[in-house]
């Protein structure tokens, strides 16, 4: 395959496509970081039994009961706070301007297990992790300070995983972050060109192609982006949706989980256990949530950039993401 540039039409962000370059020598090994987890672990914050261990719980799936299946606790060691002295400091003779950074950041446990991994939950474990979710994107988007909410999980040392209890974090932000507004924008003016928002024809297009297609249920649909920003890189986006999280209904989430796990089993099988980091992506708490229906990007931390893709920002992929999808594909059968 001859290299070529691809773009992507609910980023816009291009990329270049080289599979060629898959055949440098002396190529980092970036395989999973899988390791044999102990059922419990004394030392973890997050077992059952340590609660003590962590900041304090916000949280807790049953609500009231001893015994919980999920948990939400303020991050011990967080980029956000929510109680801040003082405002914003500009020096009007520099270029400086620095602000505190308000918000809030959250840990949701998702098992009382130490050692189970997503692919691992049963429907009714997965529907309760994304019950957890939209109850703390509830409770972060009622906060009038609040602009932007996004929830990620990191899997494995190479995501920067820093405890292997299975766990996501919550992050809100006070403002709206550039990329975010610029993805916004674009979809704001495809929906008043079409009519339609952004994402749902991209997932359409997707659907009737079937090239990078890995799955579908009836509302949504796991695919590697025709331009994604990453090798192997899948995005499970719906057909149609409610366009804020915490409108999702039940029916809904256990849909979402359903084709969200099976996707992580597909990344699980097809590159034997990768680390991985995935992001839930909403969009800005601006009134103009129509516009950018939420979705989740899967992205497997297989290599790193170098000087290229830091110089330039643009990024260099080694595997066409068809191929990807064929490989993700064999992984379900």
């Amino acid at each position: 395959m001859t290299p070529e540039i691809r773009f992507n039409a609910l980023t816009g962000v291009r990329v270049i496509i080289a599979p060629g370059r898959a055949g440098r020598p002396n190529l980092p090994d970036h395989s999973g970081t899988q390791e044999q987890l102990p059922h419990y672990d004394p030392s973890c914050p997050f077992c059952p039994g340590n609660e003590k261990l962590s900041a304090a719980e916000l949280f807790r799936m049953p609500e009231g009961e001893e015994v919980w299946r999920t948990r939400a606790v303020a991050n011990k060691y967080p980029a956000l706070v929510e109680d801040v002295q003082g405002g914003a400091v500009e020096d009007p003779d520099s270029y400086r301007y620095a602000e505190p950074a308000l918000g809030r950041h959250e840990v949701i446990i998702e098992h009382p297990r130490h050692d189970i991994a997503f692919v691992e939950l049963s429907d009714e474990e997965v529907l309760e992790v994304l019950q957890s979710y939209r109850a703390r994107f509830a409770a972060a988007a009622a906060d009038d300070k609040i602009r932007h909410v996004v929830i990620f999980r990191n899997q494995g040392k190479m995501a920067n995983a820093t405890l292997m209890h299975p766990h996501s974090q919550l992050a809100a932000l006070s403002f709206v972050p550039t990329h975010v507004k610029h993805v916004l924008e674009r979809s704001l003016e495809h929906r008043g060109a079409g009519g339609h928002a952004l994402l749902f024809d991209i997932v359409q297009d997707e659907i009737e192609s079937g090239d990078r297609l890995v799955m579908a249920t009836k509302r949504f649909a796991a695919f590697v982006p025709f331009a994604p920003t990453h090798d192997f890189e899948m995005w499970v986006a719906p057909r149609f949706v409610p366009p804020r999280f915490d409108q999702a209904d039940d029916e809904t989430l256990m849909e979402f989980g359903q084709a969200l796990r099976s996707a992580l089993m597909a990344l699980d099988k097809g590159l034997n256990g990768t680390d991985y980091n995935y992001v839930l992506h909403t969009p800005p708490l601006l009134g103009t949530e129509s516009a950018l229906p939420w979705y989740i990007q899967v992205i497997p931390r297989r290599t790193l950039s170098a000087g290229f893709e830091l110089g330039v920002g643009v990024q260099i992929l080694v595997t066409s993401p068809e191929t990807a999808a064929e490989r993700f594909r064999e992984g379900l059968t």
